[in-house]
């Protein structure tokens, strides 16, 4: 199989991925969007513009694709040639920058791969990246491997809210005692953060059922569980504001966006619990 590989000058993450390619015996074609490549790469974003992702900085490079998939960002790139779609839920489009690679979620990939994940992450840190990686609290044997491998440099834990409302908040059953072995994990990482985002939940105990968003009491109950399992009222710890872009589900995208003010109020609840909890900026 052969690859195509859409790189900027300069850019580090492009050559390690390149690197790996070679490494690995895999044939590409490279096109350098700040060179010879530039008319290449207008076409081919024009073409699969949906697919890849621009943030606030721009494109993120590289961009790999064998033709049919289409792979963007260091972490992403390598898992994608290490494992074909194996991966694909632990790996996604990252924001940082340098020697930073994000985007990796342990909690959405599948475990039966958990082998390969830490392959690649061993091949990121081999190349003197630093990994910013995120749970929500699920796979907790795949994070134990991660920190006695000592592979992650930052840890978040998206606490999803207090223990009642988990699983309805992820939409299936959870064990809760696979998120407390991660909650009790997680500040044993390098640095750490645990937060919550107040996303909209489905009543389905009132009659008619009703959409609200998580209120000041269960956010506030979030921390608490937060507590009891460190033991401490000193984590890290935000409270982020939900975007109805980011949901798939249609009957939540009806509900309107929160004011950013509003997650005051959360605030001064969640710090009976947690007395460093901040808010995200707007």
């Amino acid at each position: 199989m052969s690859y195509t590989i859409y790189t900027a000058t300069g850019c580090t993450r492009c050559k390690i991925v390149k690197q790996f390619m070679k490494e690995n015996s895999l044939d590409y074609v490279e096109h350098d969007m700040k060179a010879e490549g530039k008319e290449a790469f207008q076409k081919f974003y024009t073409a699969n513009r949906k697919a890849i992702f621009r943030g606030q900085d721009g494109v993120e490079f590289p961009i790999l694709t064998d033709g049919s998939s289409i792979r963007q960002g260091i972490g992403a790139s390598i898992a994608f040639l290490h494992s074909g779609k194996n991966l694909d839920g632990f790996f996604s489009v990252g924001a940082l920058h340098k020697d930073w690679v994000d985007g990796i979620q342990v909690s959405t990939g599948n475990s039966e791969y958990a082998a390969e994940f830490l392959e690649v992450l061993h091949y990121l840190k081999g190349n003197n990246m630093k990994l910013q990686i995120e749970t929500n609290g699920l796979n907790s044997q795949i994070l134990q491997q991660v920190l006695e491998a000592g592979l992650a440099d930052v840890m978040i834990m998206n606490v999803l809210g207090p223990r009642e409302l988990y699983s309805r908040i992820l939409g299936f059953d959870v064990d809760i005692a696979d998120v407390e072995k991660t909650l009790a994990m997680v500040i044993r990482f390098p640095e750490y953060r645990f937060q919550t985002t107040v996303v909209p939940v489905i009543r389905q105990e009132l009659n008619p059922p009703k959409i609200s968003y998580l209120t000041t009491k269960e956010i506030a109950e979030t921390a608490k569980f937060i507590k009891e399992i460190t033991s401490s009222i000193k984590n890290p710890y935000l409270i982020k504001i939900w975007n109805p872009k980011e949901t798939s589900d249609k009957r939540l995208k009806t509900i309107d966006p929160m004011a950013p003010t509003e997650l005051l109020s959360y605030r001064n609840l969640v710090r009976a619990h947690q007395v460093f909890a901040e808010i995200e900026k707007a």
